[in-house]
């Protein structure tokens, strides 16, 4: 994402600075899952200059700081508290990936076979999904509240998916021929498990997002 300066930022309103903001961590959020993609197709180079990226990347923080000195001055459709919660959430997803980009450079594995790569992209796919929507509903949440109601019933959908597909990857997983203390089987374990935190979390989010759609309908 292109850098703004600080005396552009300081031009934006509180709904341009969100999106920007989100914009932001989503951009990252995907560049964490096409490094995924790359492990599962063991491009071990593209996979650490992605996680890499993730982990050293702060063009957000500055965003974050412009935000949180303009909104005690601004009058907002949702209270103050509220934007800074939904602000902080999403920086949330930002700690989530960086967390889970430092785990994944402690090892380079190789994929036991190709019914396991298929499902780990199977899963990205819908973490995808899920992160492109929930960056729509953010930057629906102060103009349209009913769609952004919608799209976080797609995200719980999209979710709920991903929870067959964890089960069949954790019971593939434990049958595999290998002893369960193998750091194959720990990172491998630890990988999905990760992945599932940063949907549950996006899904949580998404949730809040319908609380806040609900709420300042009522007042519409």
């Amino acid at each position: 994402m292109e850098e703004i300066s600080d005396k552009d930022l300081k031009k934006l309103s509180i709904d341009e600075l969100t999106h920007l903001f989100v914009d932001n961590i989503n951009e990252q959020n995907l560049i964490l899952i096409e490094g995924i993609e790359f492990l599962a197709d063991e491009k071990f180079d593209k996979f650490t200059q992605n996680l890499k990226y993730v982990i050293e990347t702060n063009t957000e923080v500055r965003i974050k700081k412009t935000f949180e000195s303009k909104i005690f001055k601004s009058k907002l459709m949702f209270s103050k508290a509220d934007r800074l919660k939904l602000f902080n959430k999403i920086n949330d997803i930002k700690n989530i990936g960086e967390y889970l980009a430092n785990r994944l450079l402690l090892y380079k594995v190789v994929f036991p076979d190709k019914e396991f790569k298929l499902q780990i992209i199977s899963i990205m796919k819908s973490l995808r999904i899920i992160s492109n929507d929930l960056a729509e509903a953010i930057k629906n949440i102060g103009t349209d509240l009913s769609k952004a109601h919608d799209i976080c019933e797609d995200i719980k959908e999209e979710r709920r998916k991903m929870r067959d597909e964890e089960w069949k990857l954790l019971n593939r997983l434990y049958n595999y021929d290998m002893d369960y203390l193998s750091r194959t089987f720990l990172y491998l374990k630890n990988l999905i498990e990760d992945i599932m935190m940063l949907a549950d979390h996006m899904k949580n989010f998404s949730e809040y997002i319908q609380f806040l759609a609900i709420k300042y309908l009522i007042f519409k």
